[in-house]
C-alpha cells in the first residue's frame, strides 16, 4: 500500500486537500453523508484509514469510487508505482478514470463524450476487459443500477444476448465483440425495471433463438431459467407483450440465401417464450395460476384461427417451443400454444381440454 499512500499524498496536494481528515470528509460527501455526520464519519474512520495507508488493513471497497471521483483517476492508477510522477493531462482524463467511474456517475454526456474513447493498449474495446477486481463494465452497470448505461450500450453498441452461450454481443460500425456475463439474470431485472418493453425484448431476443435454432439447446440457457421467466410473469407490460404478433426479420446465412434466393425472411409471430412461460406457470400454480389461465384462454382462440387456415394432415408441432411446420416442405408456418404439463387443477384441466391440439413430430 506504500504506492497508494505516495500517490494519494501527491493527488491531495494537486487538489489542495491538506489533511487526511479533510479527504475523509470529502469521501463522506461522495457517500451521501452530509453536515456534521460527515465530520463524525471522518473522525471514526481516521484510524482505519491511517492503517490502510500503512498497509496494515485493506482498502475499503466503498472508498474506491469516492477516491476515483475526487482525484479523477482510477484505483489501478493510484496503485501504480510511478503514478505520482505522471501529470494528469486534460486530453488523457478519459484514460485516467476506471470504467466503473462511468457506471457510477451514469451521465449520458460522459458516455457520449468520453466513454467511447476508453480502449486498452491493444485497441480492444473496454467492454471486454476486466478491472483489478475481475469485474466488467456490465458488472458495474448492474451494481450501480446504471440505466443510462443500459440505454447507451443498446443505442450505440446494439447489445444483445446471444442465447446459446448466455453471452452478450455488441456491434458498432462494422465490428462485433462478445463477452461472457454470469450476471445476466440481474442485468435482466435491471432492464425490466426500466419499464421499456421494446428495449427489454430487443436485448433479450427470444425470436432469434426460435427462428435460428428451434429449441432451447440446454437447460442452462437463460430462456429456460425460472428466475428469468418470473421476470416476465411478474411484470404486466412484459407479460402482455408476449401475446403481440410482431414482424421479425431473420437474416439468412450463405446456405440459406442460396436455398431461398433471398437475403432475409420476415416472419410474423407472437413471442416464442410464451410456451415456456406457460410451462413454468403450470408448474407453479400457487403463484402463477392467473398467468396460466391468461395464456390458455388466449391459446384457445389463437389456435382456432391457426387451425382454420391449415390442413391437419400436413402440419405438425416440431419442437418444445410450439413451432408448427408444413410436413411437405418443412417450412415454418406458425407458432401455436400447447402444453404437456399434467395438473390436478380442474379449472386448468378444462382450459387445456378446450385448447385445439395439433399433430406432433414422431
Amino acid at each position: 500500500m506504500q504506492n497508494l499512500k505516495s500517490n494519494i499524498d501527491h493527488y491531495m496536494e494537486l487538489k489542495g486537500i491538506r489533511m487526511y481528515s479533510h479527504l475523509l470528509v470529502d469521501i463522506a460527501h461522495e457517500l451521501g453523508i452530509k453536515g456534521q455526520e460527515a465530520y463524525k464519519f471522518a473522525n471514526r474512520e481516521k484510524s482505519n484509514f491511517s492503517k490502510m495507508l500503512k498497509g496494515e488493513r485493506p482498502l475499503k471497497y466503498e472508498f474506491i469510487i469516492p477516491l476515483e471521483k475526487i482525484f479523477g483517476i482510477s484505483l489501478a492508477r493510484l496503485l501504480y508505482e510511478d503514478a505520482y510522477k505522471l501529470p494528469v493531462e486534460k486530453e488523457n482524463v478519459p484514460f485516467n478514470k476506471g470504467f466503473r467511474y462511468y457506471a457510477y456517475l451514469d451521465d449520458p454526456e460522459l458516455y457520449k463524450n468520453e466513454f467511447d474513447l476508453l480502449l486498452t493498449k491493444d485497441g480492444k474495446s473496454i467492454l471486454t476487459q476486466t478491472d483489478e477486481f475481475g469485474k466488467t463494465f456490465l458488472d458495474y452497470i448492474v451494481e450501480y443500477r446504471s440505466i443510462n448505461g443500459v440505454k447507451y450500450l443498446h443505442d450505440v453498441y446494439g447489445i444483445k444476448l446471444k442465447w446459446y452461450h448466455n453471452q452478450f454481443e455488441f456491434k458498432k460500425d462494422k465490428g462485433m465483440i462478445w463477452i461472457h456475463f454470469e450476471n445476466c439474470i440481474e442485468f435482466a431485472r435491471l432492464v425490466a425495471s426500466m419499464n421499456d418493453v421494446e428495449l427489454f425484448n430487443d436485448i433479450y431476443d427470444s425470436y432469434n433463438m426460435f427462428f435460428t435454432n428451434g429449441h432451447y439447446a440446454a437447460e442452462s440457457c437463460i430462456f429456460c431459467q425460472g428466475e428469468y421467466l418470473e421476470i416476465i410473469l411478474d411484470n404486466d407490460d412484459l407479460f402482455h407483450s408476449i401475446f403481440e404478433i410482431k414482424p421479425y426479420e431473420l437474416k439468412l446465412d450463405s446456405i440459406g440465401k442460396r436455398e431461398k434466393q433471398v437475403d432475409s425472411i420476415t416472419y410474423h409471430s407472437i413471442n416464442p417464450i410464451i410456451n415456456n412461460c406457460l410451462r413454468y406457470a403450470l408448474k407453479h400454480l400457487d403463484k402463477y395460476k392467473h398467468r396460466a389461465i391468461d395464456i390458455l384462454k388466449f391459446g384457445i382462440n389463437y389456435n382456432k384461427k391457426v387451425a382454420s387456415n391449415i390442413c391437419y394432415d400436413n402440419h405438425y408441432v416440431c419442437n418444445e417451443l410450439g413451432a408448427l411446420k408444413n410436413f411437405k416442405d418443412d417450412d415454418f408456418y406458425e407458432l401455436i400454444i400447447f402444453t404437456d404439463v399434467e395438473t390436478n387443477d380442474s379449472e386448468i384441466q378444462a382450459l387445456i381440454h378446450q385448447l385445439p391440439k395439433f399433430n406432433k413430430l414422431r
